[in-house]
């Protein structure tokens, strides 16, 4: 009776003394939209017991703000030209050392990004373009050229749609316009602040929020867009056609960095380790609508995605990484941008 009152006592020690529930770990990602892909997240949070928990945006300049307002996230998706601009302002630490072995099996076009040439704070994810999205229910016009995006006939509807990533939208207008990327001369500026101007009574909507799906609704004739969110409004409305224009179109790097307020870098490198196994990485570029950055993901991509018009750049037209431009450049952008939309 002794031995059976003592061993009671024992297990209820014990009982009082471990905690009832270990609290499950979280792993905060802020990505885009089409980046939330909770089958993916699900099956990370099978395997680790890890539990993401995601935010999104429509922009880069909204990824800065957040994260210069103090906002506390583990895994972000900069686009490559705003990387350096995130490291300037100490808001991404650097790359684990251990995570920079996944750069040995990236595509070779992103390999040495200029941005972020050895891996300093980035892993490329996916890569696309900045084109033009046509409805062509609505279009009746065959459409080959920014010229009939930035100018169109007089009293028309506002039909257009443009992206609010002030980054993205001086490079298209640049393109446009036949300046080169981060051009700041007070000539380039008026000009690129000319065009905008001239287009603006017949822009419907400026934003990326929500962009996808006005295109499905038929909301919008033309659209300035990324190529990843055509292919997927392509799969629900037939009638959107992917435009590379004749002057050329943006190509973009999206990537995985871990911010500077990180709370759990050690789920955010055991993410970034799974998102770069090849079968994830392909599931996940399926997902988004882009281009994977691995090349082992490529062949397990389905022929009909791989052939898709959006993710392939037709012989003869000009694709140019977007880069980041000196800082009074950018300032001198967000000039032009705020007396437009004044």
């Amino acid at each position: 009776m002794k031995r059976l009152f003592a061993l009671f006592v024992f297990a209820c020690a014990l009982a009082f003394s471990a905690p009832a529930h270990a609290e499950k770990q979280k792993l905060y990602i802020y990505t885009w939209d089409t980046y939330a892909d909770s089958d993916l997240f699900k099956k990370f949070e099978k395997e680790t017991g890890i539990e993401v928990i995601t935010d999104i945006y429509s922009s880069n300049d909204t990824l800065m703000a957040k994260l210069k307002a103090g906002g506390a996230y583990d895994v972000v998706a900069p686009s490559g030209n705003y990387i350096p601009l995130l490291a300037q302002e100490k808001l991404l630490m650097p790359m684990p050392e251990d995570m920079k072995k996944f750069a040995d099996g990236l595509t070779d076009n992103i390999r040495h990004p200029a941005y972020d040439p050895d891996q300093t704070y980035s892993l490329p994810l996916f890569f696309g373009t900045t084109g033009l999205a046509v409805n062509t229910k609505l279009v009746k016009e065959d459409v080959t050229s920014w010229k009939q995006f930035f100018t169109r006939p007089a009293g028309e509807d506002a039909r257009l749609g443009v992206l609010d990533d002030v980054g993205t939208v001086m490079d298209i207008a640049s393109i446009a316009g036949g300046h080169e990327y981060c051009d700041g001369s007070p000539d380039t500026l008026k000009a690129l602040l000319a065009m905008l101007k001239a287009q603006k009574p017949f822009v419907k909507v400026y934003g990326a929020t929500g962009y996808s799906e006005r295109l499905a609704a038929n909301e919008i004739a033309l659209q300035m867009a990324w190529s990843g969110d055509v292919y997927r409004v392509r799969q629900d409305n037939p009638a959107i056609k992917y435009v590379y224009p004749k002057e050329g179109v943006e190509v973009w790097v999206d990537n995985l960095a871990i911010p500077a307020a990180a709370k759990n870098v050690e789920a955010a490198k055991k993410f970034i380790a799974f998102v770069m196994k090849p079968e994830n990485m392909a599931a996940y570029a399926q997902y988004s609508g882009n281009v994977p950055s691995l090349k082992t993901a490529m062949p397990l991509l389905p022929e009909k995605f791989r052939d898709a018009p959006e993710f392939n750049i037709p012989k003869g037209v000009k694709g140019e990484i977007s880069r980041t431009c000196p800082a009074e450049v950018n300032r001198d952008y967000q000039k032009v941008w705020d007396r437009l939309l004044r």
